[in-house]
């Protein structure tokens, strides 16, 4: 928890929440992308890594908007959530993942987009995407269903065929939860499984299921940059291959894969 001596903010409209554990060397770039946000937010992160991390701990000593828990005890990424969801002061949520890349704009264009069409949830459909092992830069369009697409593991670039036969699921364009950014309250009929796997699964199924309004949207912004990398726990089938030429320009702030 942040110093006594230290002023509470002003009660954040944005909560984001970021489950971690063992990635010590990840923590300073999404921090940096959390801290150039230009939305009144807060920051909650949960970490059962063995040992606290030194680097989120001196940082929420200097900053009252960054609230750092440590756990002892092994948590699944479910169980993370609910209680990240729980603390949290805002009325909006915001995942970041850990091993992502969120532009400065990233939130402020997703709260707009969100108001504008009076959802209860927004997600992108639509997302750039960089393999830094393969230097794989590419664009996954899950409204695409069939056609070519480039299949990504961390280490590894192939190409599969969807076709009528064989889509990308139709349900598919609702997962991917390190874009979900959902009002709180509205939200609250649903919590995350007590898993690992699938957590963002069940609960936007569940929020689906309950009448709530649920958008995707693509990036036309170039607002958020997935990574994909040996310990990437998704699969990825990018429809487009970009020249990895485009990257800096695309995602100036973004300065690489630290290993």
């Amino acid at each position: 928890m942040p110093p006594h001596f230290l002023t509470p903010p002003m009660r954040p409209h944005v909560s984001i929440i970021t489950p971690t554990a063992h990635r010590e060397h990840l923590l300073p770039a999404i921090a940096r992308c959390v801290l150039r946000q230009r939305v009144e937010w807060e920051w909650l992160i949960l970490d059962d890594s063995a040992q606290p991390s030194a680097y989120l701990q001196a940082l929420a000593s200097t900053d009252a908007r960054i609230r750092y828990f440590h756990s002892p005890a092994r948590m699944s990424i479910g169980a993370k959530r609910n209680f990240l969801v729980a603390e949290s002061r805002g009325c909006v949520i915001a995942h970041f993942d850990d091993d992502d890349h969120y532009a400065p704009h990233y939130l402020a264009h997703m709260l707009a987009t969100m108001q504008e069409s009076h959802a209860d949830l927004i997600k992108l459909s639509g997302f750039f995407m960089y393999a830094p092992h393969t230097q794989f830069f590419g664009y996954m369009d899950l409204n695409a269903k069939v056609g070519l697409h480039y299949e990504l593991s961390g280490r590894t670039v192939s190409h599969i065929e969807f076709h009528e036969k064989m889509q990308i699921g139709a349900d598919f364009i609702l997962f991917y939860g390190f874009s979900y950014v959902y009002d709180k309250a509205r939200a609250a009929i649903s919590a995350f499984d007590d898993v690992d796997l699938y957590d963002d699964e069940s609960f936007i199924r569940r929020v689906v299921n309950a009448g709530r309004k649920v958008i995707a949207v693509d990036d036309p912004q170039a607002s958020c940059l997935h990574l994909v990398h040996p310990a990437s726990t998704s699969r990825c089938f990018s429809r487009h291959s970009m020249p990895s030429f485009l990257l800096p320009t695309l995602f100036p702030c973004y300065e690489g894969f630290v290993e």
